[in-house]
């Protein structure tokens, strides 16, 4: 596999870096949460991962000089794979599996349901290969 070296302008490194930091602390707490007893209900732990997925997209995008205009799951996938060569099937399943309970601008069609604690560590399982990519693209 051949790796290729990536170098965003000033603004977007310093977006890159900084919103990576901040997927990072939040991936740490929910990987807590899911780990141990915690006080977060399962609807606040599904709401901190879609912001943690959506952070390290916009991080890996900011890589390649771009943001997203999506903040769907698969809309971010589907955005960052015209740019990222190395995302994976298996990164696209976690996505669909991350955006299947949100109910998305609407009162009357599809609505939220609560992910199960499975479904919750299966999340972030999943998004745990997406914060590997966006860490090498970030951190070089």
């Amino acid at each position: 596999m051949e790796t290729t070296t990536i170098t965003a302008d000033q603004d977007f490194q310093i977006l890159a870096n900084d919103t990576l930091k901040e997927a990072n602390r939040f991936y740490a707490i929910i990987e807590k949460a899911l780990n141990g007893s915690s006080k977060f209900s399962d609807d606040l732990k599904y709401s901190m991962i879609l912001m943690t997925l959506e952070k390290y997209f916009v991080a890996l995008m900011a890589c390649y000089e771009e943001l997203p205009t999506h903040h769907v799951p698969l809309g971010l996938f589907r955005e960052a794979e015209m740019l990222e060569p190395d995302l994976t099937p298996s990164m696209k399943q976690t996505c669909v599996l991350t955006g299947k309970f949100e109910g998305i601008c609407s009162l009357e069609d599809f609505g939220y349901r609560t992910p199960s604690p499975e479904d919750l560590s299966a999340m972030l399982e999943g998004m745990a290969e997406i914060k590997s990519l966006t860490e090498r693209r970030v951190l070089g």
